[in-house]
């Protein structure tokens, strides 16, 4: 069986995009020929928090090798916190070490963490091991550019002029691209001219029946709602950053709506959005709420900035009455929690532009109702049918269940987005 080393300074029992990610990829490989060597950081270095039971979802031969990394109180004083800078010497040595050995085909590399993205090239430059990036976001962007002075994040430019001096060195010599969605890859090779589209791979998050398996035999608590009071909870787990502010506004003006017309009914809905900021310090960093307030519906909206853990996610999914998926006003922007919303089995309205891969998912799998909006038509235009698709499903049963079309679901599987991913790997050798 062939080897990978997959560089993740992120892993779990950690919650965070790229950790899961990982474990999606890692718990499938070995079925297509590849067994993952995960080279990471001991969550005792993490500065979020960890959530233990996490582990209890990794495979149980999965090999993991967890360092040490540089301690926040030296690298603060230094101008960086990042964990996988904080760990690079760590990961280096260890990657170095199975090199030497002969003990890998390949090495991947998912980003963020960015900066161990040169991992890839140092080792095929030192050991003539192949190497494939992933992109979870992009590192090069120009967002913060376009935003007042207000919303830029201290240390952006530097962020930024990092970014443009290292990723043109790390990526100079993959051997493949692979990103969460087209427009992730299309970026990325657009300021290459070595690579072409037969060089990327879009290989979105995809859904893990598993984990919702193992939530159903060992429920959580719910700590955001009780399900049974009575009222209809309507959920939306993510991040909501301003490119999805609009769409929020677009949904409230549906439920005001709503309260003048049918008062009784759309008195009894309570609206939760978990996990809004990207912050790891997020308390008291709302982004719904202010607009609630505008909106004069705040007694109905419950907003948690702060992140949750995986498993308290599903369980959030799993408990509500209907599921809410927003997206952003860029064309390419691909929600990996569709997948988990449709695992979830709870009756969804999506409100994404109209060229999003969302679109197309929730099409094909039966899942959900889809609102799309573009420039020339506007999601405030199409209030008044957000009231009807929100009203259709506050009445529906307390336990319905869509109509899901399971056979078109699994392409978009954990699984089967693994399998596409060794595909790449038997290219890349």
């Amino acid at each position: 069986m062939k080897r990978v080393a997959i560089i993740g300074a992120d892993f779990t029992p950690s919650s965070m995009p790229p950790a899961l990610r990982i474990r999606f990829f890692a718990q499938h490989l070995a079925e297509f020929g590849w067994e993952p060597i995960i080279i990471t950081t001991d969550p005792r270095f993490y500065e979020w928090p960890v959530d233990q039971e996490n582990t209890r979802l990794l495979p149980e031969h999965l090999k993991v090798i967890r360092t040490p990394a540089l301690s926040t109180r030296l690298t603060r004083k230094l101008g960086f916190g990042d964990v996988g800078m904080r760990s690079m010497w760590h990961h280096w040595r260890v990657l170095s070490k199975l090199c030497r050995k002969g003990l890998v085909d390949l090495i991947f590399v998912p980003v963020p963490p960015f900066v161990p993205m040169v991992f890839g090239r140092l080792a095929n430059m030192r050991f003539g091991v192949p190497y494939v990036i992933d992109y979870i976001d992009p590192w090069i962007t120009r967002y913060y550019w376009t935003v007042p002075k207000s919303q830029r994040p201290r240390k952006w430019f530097l962020a930024y002029a990092l970014s443009c001096v290292l990723e043109p060195i790390a990526i100079k010599r993959a051997a493949h691209i692979i990103g969460v969605s087209k427009g992730t890859t299309d970026s990325v090779i657009s300021r290459y001219p070595r690579f072409t589209q037969a060089h990327t791979t879009e290989i979105p998050y995809g859904g893990e029946p598993a984990d919702f398996d193992y939530l159903k035999r060992n429920p959580r608590k719910n700590q955001m709602f009780d399900a049974d009071d009575g009222l209809l909870h309507i959920s939306y787990v993510g991040a909501c950053i301003p490119a999805m502010h609009a769409a929020v506004r677009a949904l409230f003006d549906a439920i005001c709506m709503g309260l003048r017309r049918e008062a009784e009914l759309f008195g009894r809905v309570r609206m939760h959005f978990v996990g809004t900021t990207y912050a790891p310090d997020a308390e008291g960093l709302y982004q719904v709420m202010p607009i609630a307030k505008e909106k004069g519906i705040e007694h109905l909206v419950r907003e948690h900035p702060a992140r949750v853990s995986y498993l308290d996610a599903l369980q959030i999914l799993l408990d509500s009455h209907a599921l809410l998926a927003i997206g952003s006003d860029a064309p390419h922007y691909t929600a990996s929690k569709v997948f988990p919303y449709i695992l979830a089995q709870r009756p969804i309205l999506a409100l994404f532009h109209e060229q999003s891969s969302v679109v197309n998912i929730l099409e094909e799998t039966k899942a959900g109702d889809v609102i799309t909006f573009s420039p020339d038509h506007p999601v405030s235009d199409q209030v008044e049918e957000i009231y009807e698709y929100i009203r259709g499903m506050l009445m529906l049963p307390r336990r319905y269940q869509p109509p899901t079309h399971w056979e078109a679901f699994e392409r978009y599987t954990a699984r089967a987005m693994t399998e596409r991913l060794a595909r790449v790997f038997d290219r890349a050798l």
